[in-house]
C-alpha cells in the first residue's frame, strides 16, 4: 500500500466543511467510507509511535432522583450530590428513603433504612465486577463495573452494565447483562434515559511493537532516548519524519491484515455474542489526528421492558475528553494535547463539541473552540442557550509557548443555539500564573477559585453575557477545590485551609458572603483539626453531602505528639450552616467499634475508610468500607442503629 503523507490526509479532510458549523478547523465530520476510517487510524497510528514520548521520552500530561416506595416512606431525603438539577450521576450509594442500595465488591447490598431503629441488610446479589457506580430509576438498579478481555492478542477494557430488578429487595435479580467496549468515563442519567460515555482505546497486536522497534534498529534510529528535549526544532522535524517513514508500512500493513470491526464500538451480550452500535460512517473526526482512541456516548432506556444498548451510539475520534451534560446536552471537550506530536509548540486549545439529547436520536450538533484547558466538568455550564466555559491558559508542558505561562485564567460565553458556537463574550487574564482549582456557574453569575500561594476567590458577573465582568475578588490562604450556592447570598466551599507563605494544612469547609457581589466575604470557616489532614472530597464531589442546613464530608488526618507517635483519624465531618451565624461543627464520626465487629479482631490502629454519608429526615447514615452508622444530625457521634457489611 502507497504511503500516505499525514499533511496530504488533513487538507483533504479541510476542504470538505460539512460539518454542522461549517469551520474545518473545529467541526467533526463522518467517515465517508470503512476504508477512510483506515486511513486515519494509520496516520493516528503513525502519530501515537513516532511522538517524542511514545519511546521513553517525556510523560504524558493526563488531564438523582429516588422514588419513595409505599405510603409510609420517608418524604425527605438527599441525593446523589450533583451539578445539574435533573441530571443525575451514578455513585456508590443510592437511596429511595426506605432503602440505601450500595456497592461493596461485587456485590450489590440493600439495605433497608426506615424505620431507622430497624434498619438492616434485606438483600444483595453478585455483580459483574467490582462496581462503584449505580443509578437508581423506580425499581431497577443499574451497575457499571470493568472487565479486561485478551481479544485476538490484544487487550481490551469492556465496560459491564448490570441491570438489577429490585422489586423485590429481599431478592434484587440482575436481570441484564452488557459489555460495552472501552474504560467507563462517566454516565448522565434524564429519567429513564441513561447516556454511559465509554473510551476503547483502538489498539494494534501485541507483535506489532516489536516489529516497530526491529525497523528502528533496521533504520539505525535512535528511538527517543538520545534526542535531547532542547534539540532545534530542525532536528526534532527530521526525527519525527524519519520515524513516521520508518513506522507507516509496518502500520499499514497491519491495519490492511484486519478487519474494521475490530475497531468499531461494540456491545457484547449475554449469549457472548458482539455487535457494533457504530458503523464507520457514523464515527465522526476532526481534521487533526489524534491519538487512536474513540469517545462513545451510548443510550440505554430503562422504561422499557427489555433493556438494550442502542444500536445507533454516537462515537467520536478522540481519545482523551471531558465530559458534561445539562438536561439539553452533553458536551465533549477536547484538549489540544490529544493532537500535540510531542515536538512542535503548542497552541493551549479546547474544542467543545455538542450533542443534542434525545434518547436514540442523540445527534451532534455543534462545535466550538477556546482558548486554555479546563479543570474538570464544572469549569462547564449551559444556561438559555449559551455555554458558559472556564479556562487556564499556563505553561503546563513541554512544547507550550512560553507567552502562555502566565497569561492567566479566562471565562468564554458561546452561542450554544448556533452550529459553530461562536465566542459572544468573553474575560481573560484573571490570576496570571495560577491556574482554576474550582468553578461553579449559577443562572447569571459565576464564582472561580485560582490558587498557587493564596486562593484568590473571584465573583463573575454573567447577566450581560457579551460583556461578562470580575466585579469581586476575595483573597484569603488556602484554596477551595469545590463550590456550591447556598441561595443567592451566599457559597459554600471544600479546600485546604493554609498560611499566607502557601503551605497547606488542612481541611477546610468554608462559607462565603456574597450578598455584596462586588466585596465577597469569607463568613466562617471550619478547619479538622489535625496537623495535617484530607479528603476524598477534594477532587469527588459525589462525597460531598449538602442537604438543608447540614454539611458531611469524609476526611482523615494525622497527629504527631511529642514522642513523635502518631495518630490516625478517619471519618465523617459533620457541621451545620446557618447563614446567620455561620458554620458549627457538630460531630465527627468514625467506624471504629464496626470494624472490629465486621473484621473480627480489635480494630485499633486500622480505622475504616468513611466514603459516603446521606440524610433520611433528621437521621444521618453515615458509610465506610465496613457498613453504615444511623445517627441523628442533633447527636452525630451517638449511633442509633448500625448495619456491619462483612
Amino acid at each position: 500500500m502507497r504511503p500516505v503523507i499525514p499533511f496530504i490526509l488533513l487538507s483533504t479532510t479541510a476542504c470538505n466543511t460539512g460539518g454542522p458549523g461549517g469551520n474545518p478547523e473545529v467541526d467533526l465530520l463522518p467517515f465517508a467510507s470503512c476504508d477512510a476510517m483506515r486511513t486515519h487510524l494509520a496516520d493516528s497510528f503513525v502519530h501515537e509511535m513516532t511522538r517524542y514520548d511514545a519511546f521513553g521520552g517525556i510523560e504524558d500530561v493526563a488531564m438523582p432522583e429516588g422514588s419513595s416506595v409505599g405510603s409510609e416512606a420517608p418524604s425527605d431525603y438527599s441525593t446523589t450530590n450533583i451539578q445539574e438539577a435533573g441530571v443525575d450521576e451514578p455513585d456508590m450509594v443510592k437511596t429511595d428513603g426506605e432503602f440505601i442500595y450500595l456497592t461493596k465488591s461485587d456485590r450489590l447490598r440493600i439495605v433497608s433504612s426506615w424505620p431507622v431503629e430497624d434498619s438492616q441488610e434485606v438483600g444483595s446479589v453478585e455483580l459483574s465486577g467490582s462496581s462503584s457506580d449505580l443509578f437508581l430509576h423506580d425499581d431497577k438498579i443499574l451497575a457499571y463495573s470493568h472487565r479486561y478481555v485478551d481479544d485476538d492478542e490484544r487487550w481490551r477494557t469492556v465496560t459491564v452494565v448490570d441491570v438489577i430488578d429490585v422489586s423485590d429487595r429481599t431478592k434484587p435479580e440482575v436481570i441484564t447483562t452488557k459489555q460495552i467496549d472501552g474504560r467507563f468515563v462517566s454516565a448522565r442519567r434524564i429519567g429513564g434515559d441513561v447516556y454511559t460515555v465509554t473510551q476503547p482505546t483502538i489498539t494494534l497486536p501485541y507483535d506489532v511493537h516489536e516489529e516497530i522497534w526491529d525497523a528502528y534498529a533496521s533504520a539505525d534510529i535512535d528511538n527517543g532516548y538520545s534526542l535531547s528535549w532542547n534539540a532545534s526544532a530542525l532536528r526534532q522535524e527530521t526525527a519525527r519524519r524519519t520515524r513516521e517513514r520508518t513506522v507507516r508500512p509496518v502500520i499499514e500493513r497491519r491495519l490492511a491484515q484486519m478487519p474494521m470491526t475490530d475497531f468499531l464500538p461494540s456491545v457484547t451480550h449475554e449469549d457472548g455474542t458482539r455487535e457494533p452500535i457504530a458503523d464507520c460512517t457514523d464515527i465522526l473526526h476532526s481534521r487533526d489526528v489524534s491519538n487512536p482512541g474513540l469517545t462513545v456516548v451510548s443510550h440505554i432506556d430503562l422504561n422499557r421492558p427489555k433493556t438494550r444498548v442502542s444500536g445507533d451510539a454516537t462515537a467520536v475520534m478522540a481519545g482523551t475528553a471531558t465530559v458534561y451534560a445539562s438536561q439539553r446536552s452533553m458536551y465533549v471537550a477536547q484538549s489540544s494535547f490529544s493532537w500535540w506530536d510531542g515536538f512542535s509548540s503548542i497552541d493551549q486549545v479546547t474544542r467543545f463539541h455538542q450533542f443534542t439529547l434525545d434518547g436514540e436520536n442523540t445527534a451532534y450538533t455543534a462545535s466550538g473552540m477556546v482558548d486554555g484547558f479546563l479543570h474538570n466538568q464544572f469549569s462547564m455550564s449551559e444556561h438559555e442557550g449559551l455555554l458558559r466555559v472556564a479556562t487556564t491558559n499556563q505553561n503546563q508542558w513541554w512544547g507550550s509557548d512560553e507567552q502562555n505561562a502566565k497569561e492567566g485564567n479566562n471565562i468564554f460565553v458561546l452561542d450554544a443555539e448556533t452550529p459553530d458556537m461562536p465566542i459572544i463574550g468573553e474575560l481573560r487574564g484573571l490570576a496570571p500564573g495560577e491556574r482554576i482549582y474550582s468553578t461553579r456557574f449559577q443562572a447569571d453569575r459565576a464564582f472561580m477559585v485560582t490558587f498557587v500561594q493564596i486562593d484568590p476567590l473571584f465573583t463573575i458577573d454573567l447577566s450581560h453575557p457579551t460583556e461578562p465582568k470580575a466585579v469581586g475578588e476575595l483573597k484569603i490562604p488556602g484554596y477551595s477545590a469545590y463550590l456550591q450556592a447556598i441561595g443567592e447570598d451566599h457559597v459554600l466551599g471544600v479546600g485546604m485551609d493554609g498560611d499566607w507563605d502557601g503551605r497547606l494544612s488542612g481541611v477546610a469547609i468554608s462559607l462565603f458572603d456574597v450578598s455584596d457581589f462586588s466585596e465577597p466575604e469569607q463568613q466562617d470557616q471550619l478547619t479538622l483539626e489535625c496537623d495535617y489532614s484530607s479528603s476524598s472530597a477534594l477532587w469527588d464531589h459525589h462525597a460531598i453531602m449538602v442537604h438543608n442546613d447540614t454539611i458531611a464530608i469524609p476526611a482523615y488526618g494525622y497527629s504527631w505528639d511529642d514522642g513523635y507517635g502518631v495518630g490516625y483519624a478517619s471519618g465523617l465531618m459533620v457541621a451545620s450552616i446557618d447563614t446567620e451565624s455561620g458554620l458549627d461543627q457538630t460531630g465527627f464520626i468514625d467506624h471504629t467499634d464496626l470494624a472490629a465487629e465486621v473484621w473480627g479482631y480489635d480494630a485499633d490502629g486500622y480505622t475504616p475508610q468513611m466514603l459516603r454519608s446521606l440524610m433520611i429526615e433528621d437521621t444521618l447514615f453515615s458509610i465506610s468500607n465496613v457498613g453504615i452508622v444511623a445517627s441523628s444530625l442533633e447527636a452525630p457521634e451517638e449511633p442509633i442503629a448500625s448495619v456491619p457489611l462483612h
